[in-house]
Formats: C-alpha cells, structure tokens, sequence
C-alpha cells in the first residue's frame, strides 16, 4: 500500500520463481494520497473527505509469486489484505455517505455526542514489476517497485458510542445499507497504483 511501513521474507525456490510473504502498517498520509487516488477513478467525494477526516491507523498482509527474467527485473501477481479504521464519524459524515450530499453545515449532526467508528476490510489483488538493485561486496540492496492493484470485495462494520443506538433496528439497517454503499464505491472505483523502494538483505548465496 502506499505510504506504509512493510516487512517481509522472499523466497527463490527456482532460477525462474519466488514467492514473497509481507505484513506492515498503514500510516497517516494514506488517507490523503491514497483517498485523491480513488478519487482520480471515480470515489464518491463524501466518502472519500469522510475517510479522510477520520482515518486512525490501518495494517496490511500479502502473498505474491514473481517471475525472474535473466536480469535484475522482475514481475508478479499478489494478493493483499487491508484492515483500516476510521473514527470518529459524526452522523453528518454517515447522512452523507447515504445520501451522498454534505450534511456538514447542520450543526447538530456535527456535535460529538453521537459519533460513529467504521472498521473496512478490503481484499486487493494486483501485478507488480520491480527491478533488484545490488550493493557491490554487500548482501543489502535495493528493489523499485511499480503495481497496480485492485479492491475486489470489502466488508465495513460500524459502532457507535451510544450502545443503545446500536441495538435498534433502525441503526442496524442503516449499518447494512452503508456496508453495501462502501462496499461498492471501492469495488467500482477502487484501483491503486503505487511505487516502493524495498531496502533487501539477501541470506543465502
């Protein structure tokens, strides 16, 4: 993802493949970078400036097998997990991703005595070419990275801070009919290109 923090392991079984394994955190300029990409292919602007007001932290996880040309470069498929949470969200914020309008100039459904947390899983695939950059008499070295990935499905959950709300069946519709709404904007609109620079340190041979 970009502007994130990732660690993983890379593993060459063959001359020709490898398959890579890597976790990390979502950092605080996501929101912004990330949120005028979508934006770029379509995103809703009221989800989007929702998000963006109210991103807290995010985590990712991803599988990915590359190809190896007779050369330092490289590409490959993978599969990534995203977690992110956003809060709080005033009702505002949740009127107008239903109705898509801004809501924001209605004082009382800015007030923090009702305020929501919105929890999104996303689930992304994509391709990736890169090209391996060694050190000389060194096992660190460098990757550059271009990849294009794709959300595919999400699910959205959402709490409030007034358990009461959250037990009527009302709120519960709402909670479900903005579940599907999220779910597909970024399905629908939901491409991120990225660019990484990977720091490597090769243990084997």
């Amino acid at each position: 993802m970009p502007l994130s923090y990732t660690a993983g392991y890379q593993f060459q079984f063959s001359r020709r493949f490898s398959t890579r394994l890597q976790g990390g955190l979502i950092t605080e300029p996501f929101d912004r970078y990330t949120l005028k990409t979508l934006e770029g292919f379509g995103l809703d602007r009221q989800l989007s400036q929702a998000i963006d007001r109210s991103f807290k932290r995010g985590s990712m996880a991803s599988v990915g097998v590359n190809v190896h040309a007779n050369s330092p470069w490289y590409a490959g498929v993978f599969g990534q997990y995203v977690h992110l949470s956003a809060g709080p969200i005033t009702p505002a914020d949740g009127l107008g991703l239903y109705f898509k309008r801004d809501f924001s100039a209605f004082g009382p459904l800015t007030a923090p005595l009702l305020v929501f947390e919105m929890q999104s899983n996303l689930w992304l695939g994509g391709l990736r070419v890169g090209r391996a950059f060694r050190f000389a008499g060194s096992r660190f070295g460098l990757n550059l990275e271009a990849s294009l990935g794709k959300i595919f499905t999400t699910h959205n959950s959402f709490s409030s801070n007034r358990s009461l709300v959250d037990e009527l069946a009302l709120t519960q519709r709402l909670y479900d009919d903005l579940d599907q709404e999220v779910d597909a904007s970024l399905r629908e609109h939901g491409y991120l290109p990225t660019l990484d620079v990977l720091l490597t340190y090769r243990l084997g041979r």
